[in-house]
């Protein structure tokens, strides 16, 4: 069977990762973390649709039967550029539509926040998106908060410290839901709650990606939770530009011992 092609620049895109696993235990995977360039967030356009594309190839060329975007700032920014790039025969799921899709059917008419990094929410694609699903969007950039968790930093002082600036003036009191707009967030979505009233509903992009790319393997969106995933060995592969040893402790947390850590050649130390 060929493998899901996953990539995101750090280890944010594990959260969505696991999730898919979660959810099609039996399909094989093959991530790509662009270590040797993150955080995206920081990156002019230009430069994200240039790695995006490139590592969209190569895991188009590994025989990835779909391109899952684990990253909101590729997502939100070269999209179409990715498409482009890996043809009209491999799906390409983002991380943007599928969330939403799901929130603009549950808070039609809401006040939802967004929370991103400053390539995510400088693009719009968030606002535009749910805007135009009668949605009114807050959304802020929080651009120092993926390289500190990216740094292990996450769950303590310097994500606390990094939270009560970006929230401690109470910006989302009033919506009705806040968007996690960045796959790093979730490893302090607890952190992030506290900072919010209770009655905030807090929206983990990882699931509802992973039901997406369910409904884009399987074909027609039947829960695949119960296969048995034993009938052949599943390919886990992950692949780095750079090898970190946050990243190689993240893989472990997220996937255990059959983690398969490499790092590639896609670029060479020192070019970018």
């Amino acid at each position: 069977m060929q493998p899901i092609g996953i990539f995101d620049s750090g280890i944010g895109g594990l959260t969505v990762a696991r999730a898919i696993a979660d959810r099609l235990p039996h399909v094989p995977m093959v991530y790509f973390g662009d270590t040797a360039h993150l955080p995206y967030g920081d990156k002019s356009p230009a430069l994200i649709r240039q790695y995006a594309q490139r590592i969209s190839v190569h895991l188009k060329e590994k025989g990835c039967q779909a391109i899952v975007v684990a990253c909101n700032s590729a997502s939100s920014n070269a999209l179409e550029a990715i498409q482009e790039a890996v043809g009209p025969e491999i799906p390409v799921i983002d991380v943007l539509q599928p969330v939403v899709a799901v929130v603009s059917k549950r808070f039609s008419g809401a006040s939802v926040g967004v929370i991103g990094t400053r390539a995510t929410i400088e693009s719009g694609g968030y606002q535009r998106l749910l805007t135009k699903e009668g949605c009114e969007v807050i959304a802020i950039a929080t651009p120092l908060l993926a390289s500190a968790i990216e740094e292990g930093f996450h769950n303590g002082l310097v994500s606390e410290a990094l939270l009560d600036a970006y929230l401690g003036q109470g910006t989302f009191n009033d919506v009705d839901a806040l968007i996690l707009g960045c796959t790093h967030y979730p490893l302090i979505a607890d952190q992030i709650a506290a900072f919010l009233p209770s009655s905030v509903e807090i929206i983990n992009s990882a699931e509802i990606v992973a039901d997406a790319v369910a409904m884009v393997v399987a074909g027609d969106g039947v829960r695949m939770e119960g296969l048995d995933a034993s009938i052949a060995p599943v390919l886990r592969e992950f692949l780095v530009s750079d090898l970190t040893v946050s990243f190689a402790r993240s893989a472990q947390r997220f996937f255990g011992e059959e983690v398969q850590l490499a790092e590639s050649s896609l670029w060479s130390h020192g070019i970018k």
